[in-house]
């Protein structure tokens, strides 16, 4: 019994720590873990600037319009505004916390990747 309550709290610490881990990843982490090299978005030039938008959509969705339409769901909808369509990286940051636009005039409840 006192090694099955061993086994079970390592289990739990183990489930904690990975989640958390996970939790902090930045985008950037995310696209490394898929095997996307950073000069794959950001160029061969440095310093790296932020990938452009048309960067972006050749692999998430090819236009925005098709981009919306997958986020469709989310209400507020992220990339369907009255601003407009704004460059990817005024939302989603690679190595640091995505932080969402709107936030700046609105109080939504969106995670952003």
């Amino acid at each position: 019994m006192k090694n099955a309550l061993t086994v079970f709290a390592l289990l739990a610490m183990n489930f904690v720590f990975t989640s958390s881990s996970m939790a902090d990843e930045h985008l950037a982490d995310r696209h490394r873990k898929l095997q996307v090299k950073c000069a794959s978005c950001h160029g061969e030039t440095k310093p790296f600037t932020a990938p452009k938008m048309d960067k972006c959509l050749s692999c998430h969705g090819g236009s925005y319009e098709k981009l919306a339409s997958k986020t469709a769901h989310t209400h507020p909808n992220p990339h369907f505004t009255h601003i407009g369509d704004k460059e990817c990286s005024s939302c989603h940051k690679g190595h640091k916390e995505s932080q969402l636009f709107c936030n700046d005039c609105h109080a939504f409840d969106v995670k952003v990747p």
